[in-house]
């Protein structure tokens, strides 16, 4: 049994901090800050920061490589009190590069592998033994077997009570194939502002986040980095503005919202039924804890590193106040 399951990718993450520049062909560039190997991947990396900020009751679903950095993810995951539902493949462990310039958005160089291959099968699976309260499904977009089978998917959790969070990526072969139809299944869409107005055809955050209310989603979030988030549930919606911090590595911050806001939800008693009828005071901490996890995150290299409780709380206690009352209506 678990409270909450993660699923989605596991992937390797090689993160390169604080670059003067990139090579030029034949050039040689030493890395100030070194070079650091993470636990990495949407479904690793919310369960990670969720255990980091005081949960000890997540499980974690995902496909690695019957290889030494499939050991390494699986043995990272471990130490950090999770509940591991590996899928081991004979396919190679993914690795990520990020490449990181001062002054500059990142740079990714991925190998698409075994964390592509995750099947519907061994989620379904991982449902079934853990039971959790919170299914959070990350990767759609990049996951060639799941999403195929979505709906399939978040039907069985809707059946089962399960509240479900879905976190998108932009897709990398066939679209997004099942997503649209399976909004109705999705309890609360978490996505950038590029993916917003890649599923909506919209430019407007604001515009986007309603119309995905519109087919079926409870509560949508578009979180737009230094430039805040948008959120709508219900016939409510409000944007709220950043945490303002020193950005290092913004690896993993949309990851991190996702761990803040479920652990928030959770602390909140915010449950599926609830949902579309939260009141502005009570999603109040859901909004400021997920957006201060964000921010924590971008202050160290890793998508992980600096996602604990103290960062996140001492965000909220210094800024939290102030956040809240720039928020603006939609």
């Amino acid at each position: 049994m678990a409270r909450i399951l993660c699923s989605g990718s596991f992937m390797c993450d090689f993160i390169v901090p604080d670059l003067p520049r990139i090579g030029e062909p034949g050039d040689l560039v030493y890395a100030p800050r070194g070079i650091d190997l993470h636990p990495g991947g949407h479904a690793a990396n919310v369960a990670i920061s969720l255990a980091q900020l005081g949960r000890r009751d997540t499980a974690v679903a995902g496909s690695i490589g019957k290889d030494i950095l499939g050991d390494f993810m699986e043995d990272e995951l471990r130490k950090n009190g999770l509940k591991v539902y590996p899928e081991r493949l004979d396919q190679p462990t993914s690795k990520n590069i990020a490449l990181v310039v001062k002054g500059e958005d990142r740079r990714f160089y991925a190998q698409l592998a075994a964390n592509t291959m995750l099947t519907p099968g061994h989620v379904l699976r991982v449902l079934e033994e853990t039971r959790p309260e919170i299914l959070y499904q990350g990767t759609i977009g990049g996951l060639r077997l799941v999403d195929g089978e979505l709906d399939t998917i978040l039907g069985r959790a809707r059946d089962m009570g399960c509240l479900t969070l879905v976190d998108v990526i932009r897709p990398h072969e066939e679209g997004w194939r099942r997503l649209h139809e399976s909004l109705p299944l999705i309890d609360i869409l978490h996505c950038n502002g590029y993916e917003g107005e890649a599923l909506t055809g919209e430019t407007d955050p604001a515009t986007s986040a309603s119309s995905l209310i519109q087919e079926g989603v409870r509560l949508c979030l578009i979180t737009l980095g230094p430039e805040g988030l948008v959120a709508a549930w219900g016939d409510t919606g409000l944007r709220m503005p950043a945490f303002e911090v020193d950005e290092v590595d913004q690896t993993g911050a949309g990851d991190a919202f996702c761990a803040g806001l479920i652990d928030a939800l959770l602390n909140g008693g915010i449950t599926k039924g609830s949902l579309q009828t939260v009141s502005h005071s009570a999603m109040k901490p859901v909004l400021l804890r997920g957006s201060a996890a964000g921010a924590a995150c971008v202050t160290a290299p890793g998508a992980t590193t600096a996602v604990t409780r103290e960062n996140v709380k001492g965000l909220i206690k210094e800024q939290g106040e102030k956040v809240w009352a720039e928020i603006q209506p939609l």
